[in-house]
């Protein structure tokens, strides 16, 4: 005679002998405890995500003056496509990983419908990634407040005739970065026309860019 019995949603089959109970309930266990050890093996297994650090030439290991054929070189994983902004102006997005991606501009690169140019360099990097940082722990999505505790007080937003971007500037900021903050962060005289600057700002806004140059 053939029963079934559910056991923690697995559905085991036996022959009704209430002896094989005792050898079932060690069978449970035993599958139970495989499944944690390939549980840790697989965690063990997977690598770690790479840092994502954002430095005065550099975002993700991607630098100033590499051309994108170096780039796919060191990241042969990594994905680029074509993008552009209001402007039209002509970038590659480069995904690295789930939670990196780095758009980058190269010099002469000006039409947005052409094919990628592996060969020309870059001039201009930028991420919105939350997981990447610079050397002092300032990343996208960090409070304006908070960002002042490692990059001096604010001392000017900037609101920019282009799409309106607005942009903070500390006082100790380091040469050749940006960093683009959330529309609505500054407080502007007059109607806040574009272009503007203001020394007042909203506390709750956070930084939405940051982006490295070797023009600035």
């Amino acid at each position: 005679m053939v029963k079934t019995f559910k056991v923690e949603y697995c559905t085991i089959l036996f022959l009704i002998d209430y002896n094989i109970l005792f050898l079932l309930n060690r069978k449970v266990t035993m599958l139970h405890k495989i499944g944690i050890m390939s549980a840790l093996i697989l965690g063990l297994a997977m690598p770690a995500a790479a840092e994502c650090l954002i430095q005065k030439d550099s975002i993700a290991g991607i630098k100033l003056g590499q051309s994108l054929k170096q780039v796919k070189q060191k990241f042969p994983k990594a994905k680029m496509e074509r993008t552009s902004d209001a402007d039209g102006v002509a970038f590659v997005a480069i995904t690295l990983s789930k939670d990196v991606m780095v758009i980058t501009h190269q010099d002469g690169d000006g039409d947005p419908d052409a094919p990628i140019k592996l060969h020309k360099k870059i001039d201009f990097l930028i991420t919105n990634s939350p997981t990447c940082h610079t050397a002092s722990g300032v990343h996208p999505g960090m409070k304006i407040k908070d960002a002042e505790a490692k990059l001096g007080k604010v001392k000017e937003v900037h609101l920019s005739a282009i799409e309106s971007r607005e942009y903070a500037i500390f006082t100790r900021q380091p040469k050749h970065f940006t960093f683009e903050v959330e529309r609505g962060t500054g407080i502007y005289p007059g109607k806040g026309e574009a272009p503007n600057q203001t020394r007042r700002y909203r506390k709750t806004r956070h930084i939405s860019l940051i982006s490295v140059s070797k023009y600035n």
